[in-house]
C-alpha cells in the first residue's frame, strides 16, 4: 500500500516539475549553507587544535609589562631575575626568553621596518619544534652564532625592491649580518617579513641588557600544568609585588579560542537556519497550492474509498520529497562550498593548514533536519487535503 502511495505522489510531483524544482531550491539553499558553515567552522577549530599540538601542552607563557593585553613590540616587562625565578621551580623544564622589536632593515640602500625577534641560540632547536617556522633554504642557528639572521618568505620574495638571498648582507638597526637561512611561507605578513637574530646580538642592536619580552617555560613530564600555573602565578605575584603581567597555559588559551569558535559556529548555524525556514515555508506554499489545484482530484479519490489517511500520507510523501531530496543535493553542495573555502585558503595561506573533515554526522543530521522540516511543513496542507468533504470537492472548480 505504501509503495502506491509514494508512486502517487512522484506522479504528482511530475506533473509539476518547475514548480517541484522551485521549493526544493529554497531547502537546498538552507541545508547548502548550514553544512558549509559548519563544515568550515569545524575546519578552523581542527587547524587551531592542529597548531596547539604542534607548540605543545606542556607550555606555559608568561609576558610581562601589560595587565591588559600582550605586549607590543618594544615592550620589555620581564628581567633576567624573572627568567631565574622561573628556573627555580622543579617542575620547570627549560625557560626559552624572547625579544621582539620593529626595526629598521636596510638592504641596497632601501630601507624597511619589519619585526625583529631573538631568543637563545641553545634553545633554537627546541622553539622550532614548537613553532609553525620551518627554513625552507639554507640553514638555522648553530649553537652560540652571531653575526647572522634567518628570513621570512617575503623578504626573499617581494618585501624589498632588490631580491634578499641566503648569503646576502643586511644591515639591521645599523649592524650588518648575513643571511643563513630563510623559511617557509607562513601566510601572514607579520611571520613572512619577519627576520630572527640570536639573542646576544639583539641585545647589542636593540633590547635592553637585562630585560626581556617574554618567556616560554615548559614543563618537566607528569606536572599537572594547570595547578602549576595557579601556583606560578600567586608566588610571581608575590615576587614582582604587583599584577602586571600575563600568565596562561597553552590549553588554556585552546580552550578559550574553542569557546569562541563554538559560539561563531553556533551563530552562523543559526543564521543559515533562517534560509531553512525560509524553504520550509516555500514547501507549505507549494502543498497549499497542490491542496487547491487537486481538490477536486481529491473528491474523486475519496468517493471511490481512499481513506483521510491515505490523502494525508500521500501529501505527505510529496513533502517529504522536498526535504529529502533539497537536503540530499544540499549536502553535497555544501560540502564542495567548504572544500572550495578551504583551497582558497590554503591558496593566499600557503603555511596555513586548514583541516576540512567530512563529517557523517553533520551530514546526515542535515539530510534529516531537512526531512523533518518538509515533513512539518507538509502536516498542515495534508491535513486540510484529508479533511476536504467528497461532494464539496467535486462540485469545487
Amino acid at each position: 500500500m505504501l509503495r502506491e502511495y509514494i508512486l502517487i505522489a512522484l506522479n504528482n510531483l511530475k506533473r509539476r516539475k518547475l514548480r517541484s524544482w522551485l521549493t526544493v531550491i529554497g531547502i537546498v539553499i538552507g541545508i547548502s549553507a548550514i553544512v558549509s558553515l559548519t563544515l568550515i567552522a569545524q575546519g578552523t577549530e581542527n587547524a587551531v587544535n592542529a597548531a596547539f599540538e604542534e607548540f605543545g601542552t606542556d607550555v606555559i607563557l608568561v609576558q610581562g609589562g601589560t595587565a591588559f593585553g600582550p605586549p607590543t613590540p618594544g615592550e620589555y616587562g620581564l628581567k633576567n631575575r624573572d627568567i631565574n625565578f622561573f628556573e627555580s621551580f622543579g617542575e620547570t623544564d627549560i625557560v626559552i626568553p624572547y625579544v621582539y622589536d620593529t626595526q629598521e632593515v636596510e638592504y641596497k640602500s632601501e630601507k624597511k621596518y619589519p619585526i625583529v625577534y631573538a631568543i637563545d641560540t641553545e634553545f633554537w632547536a627546541e622553539f622550532l619544534g614548537r613553532s609553525n617556522f620551518e627554513v625552507e633554504r639554507g640553514r638555522n642557528f648553530q649553537d652560540g652564532e652571531t653575526g647572522s639572521v634567518i628570513i621570512g618568505w617575503k623578504l626573499n620574495h617581494d618585501y624589498f625592491e632588490k631580491k634578499i638571498d641566503l648569503k646576502s648582507r643586511i644591515k639591521v638597526g645599523g649592524k650588518t649580518f648575513k643571511v643563513i637561512g630563510i623559511y617557509e611561507r607562513i601566510g601572514n605578513d607579520a611571520d613572512d617579513t619577519s627576520i630572527a637574530m640570536s639573542i646576544d646580538d639583539a641585545r647589542k642592536i636593540f633590547a635592553p641588557a637585562n630585560k626581556v619580552t617574554g618567556a616560554q617555560i615548559i614543563v618537566k613530564e607528569g606536572v599537572d600544568i594547570e595547578k602549576f600555573a595557579e601556583e606560578l602565578e600567586e608566588d610571581y605575584e608575590d615576587y614582582r609585588g604587583d599584577k602586571n603581567f600575563i600568565l596562561s597555559t597553552s590549553t588554556a588559551i585552546l580552550e578559550q579560542i574553542n569557546n569562541i569558535l563554538g559560539i561563531i559556529q553556533y551563530v552562523i548555524v543559526g543564521i543559515a537556519g533562517i534560509a531553512l525556514i525560509v524553504g520550509a515555508v516555500g514547501i507549505a506554499n507549494t502543498m497549499y497550492m497542490s491542496v487547491l489545484e487537486r481538490t477536486k482530484e481529491i473528491g474523486i479519490m475519496k468517493s471511490i474509498g481512499a481513506t483521510n489517511k491515505a490523502i494525508m500520507t500521500i501529501f505527505l510523501i510529496e513533502s517529504a520529497f522536498f526535504g529529502v531530496v533539497g537536503g540530499i543535493i544540499g549536502s553535497i553542495i555544501g560540502i564542495l562550498m567548504a572544500l572550495g573555502a578551504k583551497y582558497a585558503i590554503e591558496a593566499f595561506s600557503p603555511g596555513l593548514p586548514f583541516l576540512i573533515l567530512i563529517d557523517p554526522y553533520v551530514v546526515g543530521g542535515a539530510i534529516l533536519f531537512s526531512a523533518i522540516a518538509g515533513i512539518l511543513s507538509g502536516i498542515l496542507p495534508a491535513r486540510a487535503a484529508s479533511k476536504l468533504n467528497p461532494v464539496d470537492a467535486l462540485r469545487y472548480e
